[in-house]
Formats: C-alpha cells, structure tokens, sequence
C-alpha cells in the first residue's frame, strides 16, 4: 500500500467515514507493529496483554474462521452493555467486515453483503478506559467525526495504532484469532459505491460474520494471541 493511500486510509475510520485527522505523523505500519513474523506481506502482531479484567468473552465466527475476544465490561460499562445488547438479538449475523486495511485495522459490524445498513440503537457517549492503547488485538468502536456516535461498528487493529488512543472507545482484546484477523486485514479489496457513497477497501470476497455469541468466563482461551 502506498503511504498516500495509507495515510488517507488513517484519516477514516467510523460509519462509512468518519474523521480521525492527519496532520500527526503516522508510522508505517511495519514500523508500528514491532518485531515479529512476517505473513502476507504484513509483519504478524505480537501477542497481547492487557491489565484489564474479562467479565464476559464472545466468539465473532466469520467465514475465514473464529476470532474470540475478551471484553472489559466493568471499565467499560456502556460500550460492553451495547456491544452485548447486538450480539443477543442476533444483530451481527450476515454483516461482514466492510473496511479492511493491513498494517491496521478490520472494520464491520454495519453493512451487509450488499453494502446496506441495518437500523441501529441511538449512539453511544464515548467511553474510554484510562491507559488502554491501541495494539495489535484491540477491538474498539467505530464512529464518525463526533466522539459520541459509536453504534453497532466495531474495529480490530492488526497492530499498533497510537493516533487513536484516547479518542475511539476500545473495550475489550482478542484472546484467540489473532491470525484470522490478520488474514482478513491482508484480503484484495476494491472500492465500490454504496448507499453513502464511495466505500474504500472493501473486500472483494465478502468477509461474513456468520455470527457473534457470548462464550461465559468457564474456561480462558489459550490461543494465538498469548495468554
């Protein structure tokens, strides 16, 4: 990916396209990651460790496999209760991962395989946990250029991504998966016109969410994402 298209790549991320800025300088991604293995052309995140205590773990099964992730409901109360509010009903089921980036992040949780959105709960205030950065593993909330506009999207960085500490509501880590969002971050995408314009990075094999369900505390995952 050239750094023009990856910077302007970093100007959006919300509900179609939502503002981050970019006048800070942004590292490559190669160079925000770290060391470690390199596949698809991306260097694989390290594992991650975060001081925060799970209250509740989902399975995100999608049609290049499971992702399982922890999430912080008692340091984020209101994202984790919204979060858990679409997984109950269903919500998830058969939308896809609409924005994909490697060297960052993977974005769904609002369009469907047709690129139309489903009617979601009024936006949330933005919620952040003091301390929590965006590392490879980090799942947080989608939104658009006003801080309190989280919905139902949601994103999973691939690796670190400093710019958005502090300003997007990350609210839980990956625990098992790791590798399939990598893999899913490094699919061919294309850019498409969809209900609200011009969708970049859209994959041009549709990445399904097959569904989101809660797993419980019983046992923790000992998977790719280290303990």
């Amino acid at each position: 990916m050239s750094e023009t298209r990856f910077l302007t790549a970093l100007a959006f991320l919300g509900l179609g396209a939502a503002f981050i800025g970019c006048g800070n300088a942004v590292p490559s991604p190669a160079a925000a990651v770290g060391e470690g293995e390199t596949r698809f052309d991306v260097p694989a995140p390290l594992p991650v460790s975060m001081e925060q205590d799970v209250t509740e773990r989902v399975e995100i099964k999608t049609s290049m496999g499971s992702i399982v992730v922890g999430l912080y409901g008692d340091a984020a109360p209101d994202t984790v209760k919204s979060f858990l509010s679409y997984v109950d009903r269903g919500f998830y089921s058969g939308k896809i991962f609409h924005r994909v980036i490697p060297g960052f992040m993977i974005q769904g949780g609002g369009f469907d395989a047709a690129l139309e959105r489903a009617e979601t709960d009024p936006p949330l205030r933005l919620e952040i946990i003091p301390g929590l950065k965006h590392e490879a593993g980090i799942i947080s909330m989608a939104r658009t250029s006003d801080p309190n506009s989280a919905t139902s999207q949601f994103f999973i960085c691939v690796s670190a991504a400093t710019q958005l500490n502090g300003g997007y509501a990350a609210f839980g880590h990956v625990e098992e998966g790791l590798t399939v969002a990598l893999e899913i971050s490094s699919v061919p995408t294309q850019t498409v016109t969809g209900e609200r314009g011009e969708m970049n990075d859209v994959p041009t094999q549709p990445v399904v969410i097959e569904h989101v369900r809660r797993l419980g505390l019983e046992s923790a995952p000992q998977g790719d994402a280290g303990p």
